[in-house]
C-alpha cells in the first residue's frame, strides 16, 4: 500500500503540470503516455521491436500530428487507411504475422492513438475545469465501485471476464459519480446546467466502467496479468488509464470533444 500511494503521489505530480499548463504541453505528455501504452499493449498481443511494430508506432505518432499544427484532420484518414494496407499486405509476405494479429494491432494503434488524442483535445477545446471533471468522475466511480462492490457486491458483473466485479459495484460507482458530479457543478460549474453534468456523468461512469472490461478481456485472453510494470504498486500505464480511453474516445465520438 505504502509503494501505491508513493507512486500514485508522484504520477498525480508528473500529470497534474502538463495537464495545467495546457496546450502543446499536454499534448506531448498525452503523447508520451500513448507510447507508453502502444508499447504495452503490443507486448500483450505479442508483436515486438520489428517492423510492424515501428509502423503501429508510427500511425499512433501521426494521430497526434494535428494538435501540434502538423497536419489537418484529414491526415488522420490518411494514416488510417496507409495502416489497413500495410497490415494486411504484411500478412502476405510473413507467416507468423496473422491476419487476427494484424488486426489486433491496428485496433490496438487505434483505440490507443485516438483514446490519448481525444485526452488532448478535451483539454484544449473545454478547459481545466471542464476535463478535470471528467477525469475526477472516472476517479470516483472507480472508487466507489470498489467500497460499494466489497461491501455489497453479490452478483458478478462479468464473470469470466473480471471475477471480482459485482452489478452492486457498477451500480455504486455511478450514484457515487453522480453525487461528486453534483457537487462539482456546484463548486467548478464546469457544464452549462445540473441536467448536462448528470447525462455527462453517467455516459463517463458507465463507459469508464465498460473500458476496465475491456481491457480485462485483452489481457485474461492473451493471459496476462498485468499490462506492464513501469508504475510500481499500479501496474501499466493501460492498467492505471484504461477507462480514459474508452471515456474519450465515448465523448469524442457523441461530439462533446
Amino acid at each position: 500500500m505504502k509503494e501505491r500511494i508513493i507512486t500514485g503521489i508522484i504520477m498525480a505530480i508528473l500529470f497534474l503540470i502538463p495537464f495545467y499548463l495546457g496546450n502543446y504541453w499536454f499534448s506531448a505528455f498525452s503523447l508520451i503516455l500513448a507510447i507508453l501504452a502502444y508499447n504495452e499493449f503490443t507486448a500483450i498481443i505479442k508483436v515486438r521491436f520489428r517492423i510492424k511494430w515501428l509502423v503501429g508506432l508510427i500511425g499512433v505518432i501521426f494521430l497526434f500530428l494535428p494538435l501540434f499544427n502538423f497536419g489537418i484532420e484529414q491526415l488522420q484518414i490518411k494514416v488510417l487507411i496507409a495502416l489497413v494496407l500495410f497490415f494486411i499486405t504484411a500478412t502476405v509476405f510473413n507467416e507468423e504475422f496473422s491476419i487476427d494479429k494484424a488486426g489486433a494491432l491496428l485496433i490496438g494503434v487505434l483505440y490507443i492513438g485516438f483514446g490519448f488524442v481525444s485526452l488532448a483535445e478535451a483539454r484544449i477545446d473545454k478547459g481545466v475545469f471542464w476535463t478535470l471533471s471528467i477525469l475526477l468522475t472516472i476517479w470516483t466511480t472507480d472508487s466507489g465501485a470498489y467500497f460499494i462492490g466489497r461491501k455489497y457486491g453479490k452478483r458478478k458483473l462479468a464473470p469470466k471476464i473480471s471475477p471480482n466485479k459485482t452489478l452492486e459495484g457498477a451500480i455504486g460507482g455511478i450514484v457515487t459519480a453522480i453525487i461528486i458530479g453534483t457537487v462539482l457543478q456546484f463548486t467548478l460549474n464546469p457544464f452549462s446546467s445540473y441536467f448536462e453534468a448528470l447525462i455527462i456523468t453517467i455516459v463517463v461512469s458507465i463507459a469508464g466502467q465498460v473500458g476496465d472490461l475491456v481491457e480485462s478481456a485483452l489481457k485474461r485472453n492473451f493471459g496476462v496479468k498485468d499490462s506492464g510494470k513501469i508504475l510500481p504498486g499500479h501496474g501499466g500505464v493501460l492498467d492505471r488509464l484504461d477507462s480514459w480511453i474508452f471515456v474519450f474516445i465515448g465523448l469524442y465520438i457523441i461530439g462533446l470533444i
